[in-house]
Formats: C-alpha cells, sequence, structure tokens
C-alpha cells in the first residue's frame, strides 16, 4: 500500500485518468484493500456485489491495471467475459480504450 507505483492514491488517479480518457465517470468504488489478492473477484467485500449485480445498474468497470482485476488470468478473464456478455465496457489503465 505503499509503494509510489501502486499506492492507493496513485491507483486512484490512474483509474480517475483512464475514466476520463474514455468519456466515463464514476458511481461508485470497489476498493478490497485488506483482501488476498487471491479471493476470487466475485466473492471479494466490495467488488464481488458489483459483479453479481447487486449495487444497481452500471455501464462497466474501470481499473487501475489489468493485475488489479484478479490474482491470476483465470480471474481476469472470467470478469473481462462477465462484461463482455453483459456488453459493459472494461477499461484498464495503460492500455488505449475499452
Amino acid at each position: 500500500m505503499k509503494i509510489a507505483t501502486s499506492s492507493p492514491e496513485r491507483q486512484r488517479e490512474n483509474v480517475l485518468t483512464v475514466a476520463a480518457s474514455v468519456g466515463a465517470h464514476i458511481i461508485g468504488w470497489a476498493d478490497d484493500w485488506e483482501v488476498s489478492g487471491a479471493t476470487d473477484p466475485v466473492t471479494r467485500p466490495k467488488l464481488g456485489p458489483w459483479l453479481r449485480d447487486e449495487k444497481g445498474p452500471y455501464d462497466g468497470l474501470v481499473s487501475a491495471a489489468v493485475d488489479r482485476l484478479g490474482r491470476n488470468v483465470v480471474d481476469c478473464l472470467n470478469t473481462g467475459y462477465k462484461m463482455r456478455d453483459e456488453e459493459k465496457m472494461l477499461v484498464t489503465y495503460g492500455h488505449n480504450g475499452p
């Protein structure tokens, strides 16, 4: 949480920057700082309700980096496929466009 490149402040900046780059705005945050990255994104306390569609309608997810979506490729792909299948946008900092 203290490394300059991955601190909460830096990640928040990255999320806001990439959201603005695609004309999006943030309606809610899912900060699971104290949760192990090995935890399935769907079961995380803050992100899980969004992925289980318990937070109401939204158009997509914005992440500070691809590796913030999940610890492994399967978690990242599952989240990506969910967004695609529901026609929602998935945007990560460091990549051009959704």
